[in-house]
């Protein structure tokens, strides 16, 4: 088994850590992929929201003919999302620069996560099968 990838990634070395220790630090690097997951998700969220207050997107409007009926599309949704207000649009332009900056970076750490996750998870199953301890 080709063993070293978290050595100079990590500056840890896998092999070295008991069986204990090396399943708690399988479970932290998976807790840690889930974070990366959640937050990848609201930066595509913050993305959308930025793009649709550049493109000034306007409140639905409901076909003629159905004002007044159940049939109303909802009010101010805009301003429940938190799309900004066209007075700080501009600032937008610049944070979804940084958003998609912010997502590149995410990706780089989360990348490094998964391949140290997969060496902790292949050396536990290689001790398991041999019954190695260390």
């Amino acid at each position: 088994m080709a063993l070293g990838l978290t050595d100079p990634l990590t500056a840890l070395s896998f092999s070295a850590m008991s069986p204990e220790q090396l399943a708690e630090h399988h479970r932290a690097l998976l807790a840690a992929q889930r974070d990366v997951d959640h937050w990848r998700r609201l930066i595509l969220a913050r993305i959308d929201l930025a793009v649709a207050s550049v493109t000034d997107l306007d409140e639905p409007l409901a076909p003629p003919g159905l004002y007044g009926t159940i049939c109303a599309p909802p009010a101010d949704l805009r301003r429940l999302i938190g799309i900004a207000p066209t007075d700080v649009r501009a600032g937008e332009g610049g944070l979804l620069i940084r958003l998609r900056a912010a997502l590149d970076e995410l990706s780089r750490y989360e990348k490094t996560l998964e391949a140290a996750t997969g060496e902790a998870a292949g050396i536990l199953a290689y001790r398991s099968r041999t019954g190695a301890v260390a």
